[in-house]
C-alpha cells in the first residue's frame, strides 16, 4: 500500500485521527485490481428491482459519478423480489457483498446467527407521509381503520406504528395490513378501498399527484419523522468475513456513500439529475422533483453522518423483541451487536477534522499538517490529502506473543511454588517480567496493552 513518504512541511501543529491498529490483526491483503491502479468493483444489491432514486442509492449515486470518485466501480447485484430478506440472504450466501435492506430484516438475520454486519444507515430517520380516503380530515377521524404497509414484521410497519404512538394513540389503534410491493401497490389498494390508510414516499405521493391518482385520497400527515425519534430504517448489510478481507474497499464504499448523500442533502440538483438518469420514465419535470427533494430533505431522509444512533436502534430493538415474543439471545441483545462502524468513524473523523480547519481559514497542508494513523486509505481520496502513518502489525504481533509467552510462563512458576511450599511465592521473577511488558507494552496500542496487562 503506497504512501508519499516526503519530509512533512513545516507545521503548526500535528493532528492524529482516530484509528487504532489491533495488536495481532493480519494486514489486509490488497485485491488485484487495487495494485494495478484499477476501480475496484463492488457488488452491491438494492432494495428494489426497479430503479427508485429513493431507494436505489448506489444507481444514483454512481450515476453521479461518485463511484469512479473513491477508484470503485458498482457491479449490480442480482435483481430479486422479497424485500429486505432478500437482500440478507443474498449477501449471507455470497451473491452480493453489500446489500440495501431494512434494518428489522437485518435483526432477524443477525438473532438467526448470520454472520453479517450493517456498515450505515441509509435513512437515519425514515420520514414518509400518511395518506388516507378524502373522508377522513385528521388521522383521528380513521381510529380503528385498516392501514396497509408493506409487510407485518417490516420496518415500514415500524415506522408506521412509531408514528401513531409519537401522535397520541395506541400500538392497536389501527388495523394493520400487509401490502406487498412497492408505493404503487398500497395506494392502488388505498385507492380502491382495500385500506382506509396507508404510507407513501415523498417520491410516490409526488408521482401519484402527478398521474392524478389521487382524485379520491389525500394527505393527512406530511412528515412521520415529526412523531418519532430518529429511525434507522434502511441500511446497508455485508457479511463479517467480506469486511475483514476487503477492509479497504468497505471503507472507500462508506466514504463514497457519505459524500453522496451530502450532496443530495445540500444540492438539489445533484438529487435531481442523477433521479432523472435512472429513473426518465417518472415523467416529473424538475420543479415537481425538486418538492420532493424539499420533501424528502426537511424530513431528514438524507444520511449525512451515516445515521448511526445506539439509542434509536435499542428503541426499535425492543419493538422487534415485543412483536415477535423474543427476548435477546447470545446473537443479538444489544445495538452494538448490528453495527461494524469503524469505517464510518475513521470517515466522520477525518471529515470534521478538515472541514473544521478549512472553514477557519486555516490551510493544509501550508499552514498544518493532518496526520492520520493506521495507514487509512482515506488519505487517497481526501481533499486536501493527508500524511498516514504504517503500522507493522507482524512485528506487534510476534512481540504480543512474547510477552504472552512471560505472563504463561510467570504463572505456571507461581502456582507450581504456591502448591510445592503451601506459601505465598516469591515475587523475584516480577521486576524482569515488567521490564519486558513495559519495552514491549510502549510501542503497543493502549487498548491492547491494557488487555495485555491483565
Amino acid at each position: 500500500m503506497s504512501r508519499t513518504t516526503a519530509p512533512l512541511r513545516r507545521t503548526a501543529a500535528f493532528l492524529v485521527l482516530a484509528g487504532t491498529a489491533a495488536a495481532i490483526a493480519a494486514a489486509p491483503a490488497l485485491s488485484q485490481a487495487q495494485t494495478a491502479g484499477t476501480p475496484a468493483a463492488i457488488k452491491a444489491t438494492e432494495l428494489e428491482p426497479t430503479p427508485d432514486p429513493s431507494l436505489s442509492f448506489n444507481a444514483m449515486a454512481d450515476a453521479m459519478g461518485v463511484f469512479g470518485k473513491y477508484g470503485l466501480k458498482l457491479d449490480p447485484g442480482p435483481k430479486l423480489g422479497g424485500g429486505g430478506p432478500a437482500r440478507v440472504q443474498a449477501v449471507v450466501t455470497g451473491n452480493s457483498e453489500v446489500a440495501t435492506s431494512d434494518i428489522i430484516s437485518v435483526m432477524g438475520g443477525i438473532y438467526s446467527g448470520a454472520n453479517i454486519k450493517i456498515l450505515m444507515v441509509m435513512t437515519p430517520y425514515g420520514d414518509e407521509e400518511v395518506w388516507g380516503q378524502d373522508k377522513y380530515k385528521t388521522l383521528k377521524d380513521a381510529e380503528g381503520q385498516s392501514w396497509g404497509v408493506a409487510s407485518l414484521g417490516g420496518a415500514q410497519r415500524f415506522n408506521a406504528q412509531m408514528t401513531v404512538e409519537g401522535m397520541g394513540f395506541k400500538s392497536d389503534a389501527f388495523q394493520w395490513i400487509a401490502i406487498t410491493g412497492t408505493d404503487a401497490a398500497r395506494l392502488e389498494a388505498l385507492d380502491t378501498g382495500r385500506t382506509q390508510l396507508t404510507n407513501l414516499s415523498h417520491l410516490g405521493a409526488a408521482l401519484a399527484e402527478a398521474k392524478g391518482f389521487t382524485k379520491q385520497v389525500h394527505i393527512l400527515v406530511e412528515h412521520s419523522s415529526k412523531y418519532t425519534p430518529p429511525v434507522p430504517r434502511l441500511v446497508v448489510v455485508a457479511q463479517t468475513d467480506w469486511l475483514k478481507s476487503h477492509q479497504d474497499e468497505a471503507t472507500r464504499y462508506v466514504e463514497m456513500m457519505l459524500d453522496a448523500h451530502r450532496q443530495w442533502e445540500s444540492n438539489a440538483n445533484s438529487w435531481i439529475d442523477a433521479t432523472k438518469k435512472i429513473y426518465p420514465e417518472a415523467g416529473l419535470n424538475d420543479q415537481e422533483l425538486k418538492a420532493a427533494w424539499l420533501l424528502f430533505r426537511d424530513g431528514g431522509y438524507f444520511s449525512v453522518n451515516g445515521g448511526i444512533n445506539y439509542a434509536a436502534t435499542q428503541k426499535i430493538m425492543d419493538l422487534f423483541f415485543k412483536l415477535r415474543s423474543e427476548s435477546p439471545n447470545q446473537y443479538l441483545s444489544k445495538p452494538a451487536d448490528l453495527y461494524e462502524d469503524r469505517d464510518l468513524k475513521a470517515t466522520i473523523d477525518l471529515r470534521a477534522v478538515l472541514k473544521g480547519l478549512l472553514k477557519g481559514g486555516v490551510r493544509v497542508p501550508q499552514d498544518i499538517s493532518v496526520t492520520g494513523f493506521d495507514n487509512t486509505r482515506l488519505a487517497e481520496y481526501s481533499n486536501p490529502s493527508i500524511t498516514t502513518v504504517d503500522v507493522h502489525r507482524d512485528m506487534l504481533g510476534q512481540m504480543a506473543a512474547d510477552a504472552l509467552h512471560v505472563i504463561v510462563d510467570h504463572r505456571a512458576q507461581f502456582r507450581a511454588a504456591r502448591f510445592a511450599e503451601h506459601q505465598q511465592p516469591d515475587f523475584h521473577l516480577r521486576p524482569y517480567f515488567l521490564r519486558f511488558s513495559r519495552r514491549v507494552l510502549r510501542l503497543m496500542p493502549s487498548a491492547s496493552a491494557a488487555r495485555l496487562i491483565l
